[in-house]
């Protein structure tokens, strides 16, 4: 079925039959063997499709890599935080739990409607505990962001970052899903399985902070501000000052941070992912060989992979076992799309830090308030027995910190992470900028679109190079103005 042959040569060595299968020769013996070779071509195309489904398969590793399945995905994301939160350590995950999370989620959500033969071939994956590949967030590293002594704990590796998923492609679809394609599709899928995360925190601390703000309204209604600090009023007042400054901070940051996620997350899907999809599939309609399906997979990977600001770059990197001098050239090649999609990475880490803090921070203050409605319940028992019920205010539950939101460091933390975000998103916005006018030296960045072997026979296009770079920008420029409609962050 044609596919012993490698991802770029030509499947026949006889190209005679011109772009479109049209006969560009003249004697007999010549348009023989150019009808023959176009009938290979339509063999080798019918068995591809036909009997091995590429369609199939490549639709199915857009809805589960490329995370197009929604309700799946966030089906998925509640059960690995069940099963993340049950675990004392990474020792403790083990592949058949998260095995039986992933086939919940298909069979509870519209992916059970995928053919079985494209589940069946998705793997979940748990990633080595101790492996050296640089961690998906970036910590204060030689750059002067590394404000705070929790980061390193806050960015601590998780279950979140040893999951993955895979796609068990089998031959003959190996011959256009081959090994350098899978890797583009797990590149793009650590991206945006990583946004799904901070996404689901997003919504998580929303609900957190729903809760405490619906407490804190009640007891002061019911209670006065008597009962939330110590004796005297004026620090009782300060405590409640502070404490309604916090929860605005961690609102209004909460916004900012929520506004350029949700656009990241549709310039990912809309822009980037549907149109390249559509345009796969325009071109596979056309194909008239095997080399044209194969370069024209290619070349949705690579776009995709280049308006996911993620760069080939990037790809030596997130091979563990590229040598470290490959790396730097990497770097070097394509230093302008490395260096955004480093800054994309360092807005990222910032997103996720603000929804740990939040967590750390929320958590303690409802579990405190749990605390104090059950002594408070248990006192009113009391006095309904006519025995005395509170006699005075509770410090262990509720002193001065009122429920620990008002210590003096915690705005300190929240408004530090804030600033971070803020400015990390406006050098992203200004390096984004600078590519799309061109003054970020963008004609020494290499557009990946050679096929892995080009045969003499297929010279380079350099019109398609011109092509997808101008594509590219067009994208560039949707995503500066969705980040920034406002103009907030170009000033």
């Amino acid at each position: 079925h044609g596919h012993g042959h490698g991802h770029g040569q030509s499947s026949s060595s006889l190209d005679i039959c011109g772009k479109h299968g049209q006969v560009m020769t003249n004697t007999s013996m010549e348009r023989t063997v150019a009808i023959a070779s176009s009938q290979v071509h339509k063999h080798i195309l019918s068995s591809l499709f036909d009997q091995h489904h590429l369609m199939e398969h490549l639709h199915g590793l857009k809805e589960i890599m490329f995370l197009g399945q929604g309700a799946f995905i966030s089906s998925l994301m509640d059960g690995l935080h069940a099963e993340f939160e049950s675990r004392e350590s990474l020792e403790e995950i083990h592949m058949i739990s998260l095995l039986n999370v992933f086939l919940a989620s298909v069979g509870s959500t519209n992916a059970k409607f995928l053919p079985q033969f494209v589940t069946d071939r998705v793997q979940v994956r748990l990633l080595p505990i101790d492996d050296t590949v640089d961690s998906f967030w970036i910590t204060g590293d030689g750059d002067g962001n590394n404000n705070n002594g929790s980061d390193d704990a806050d960015l601590a590796k998780d279950g979140w970052d040893i999951f993955s998923l895979g796609y068990a492609a089998d031959a003959p679809l190996t011959a256009v899903v081959h090994p350098e394609a899978m890797e583009k599709y797990h590149l793009v899928f650590n991206l945006l399985f990583r946004l799904k995360r901070i996404e689901w925190m997003m919504n998580n601390t929303w609900r957190q902070s729903t809760v405490l703000n619906h407490t804190l309204q009640i007891l002061i209604s019911k209670y006065g501000t008597v009962e939330l600090g110590p004796s005297t009023s004026t620090q009782r007042e300060n405590a409640l000052t502070r404490t309604k400054r916090l929860l605005r901070k961690f609102s209004m940051t909460r916004q900012s941070m929520l506004h350029f996620i949700t656009n990241l997350q549709s310039y990912f899907m809309f822009e980037v992912l549907e149109s390249g999809w559509k345009t796969l599939v325009d071109k596979l309609s056309s194909a008239k060989s095997l080399d044209e399906v194969i370069a024209s997979h290619n070349e949705y990977l690579d776009e995709i992979v280049a308006k996911s600001l993620l760069g080939e770059s990037f790809l030596a990197n997130a091979n563990a076992k590229a040598k470290e001098g490959e790396k730097q050239k990497q770097r070097k090649k394509g230093g302008e799309i490395y260096k955004i999609e480093r800054q994309l990475r360092r807005v990222l880490t910032a997103t996720f830090r603000f929804c740990k803090i939040h967590e750390r921070i929320f958590s303690k203050a409802l579990d405190t308030i749990e605390k104090a409605g059950e002594k408070r319940r248990g006192a009113e028992r009391k006095s309904m027995a006519g025995k005395w019920g509170f006699e005075n205010f509770d410090p262990d539950v509720e002193g001065s910190n009122f429920f620990n939101l008002a210590g003096e460091g915690r705005l300190e933390e929240v408004e530090a992470v804030s600033e971070e975000f803020d400015i990390c998103l406006r050098n992203l916005l200004a390096m984004l900028t600078d590519r799309i006018n061109g003054t970020a030296g963008v004609k020494d960045v290499d557009v990946n679109v050679s096929i892995s072997s080009p045969s003499p026979l297929r010279a380079p296009v350099p019109v398609e190079a011109d092509r997808m770079q101008a594509s590219n920008i067009d994208s560039l420029r949707f995503l500066t103005f969705r980040l920034d409609f406002s103009g907030f962050y170009g000033q």
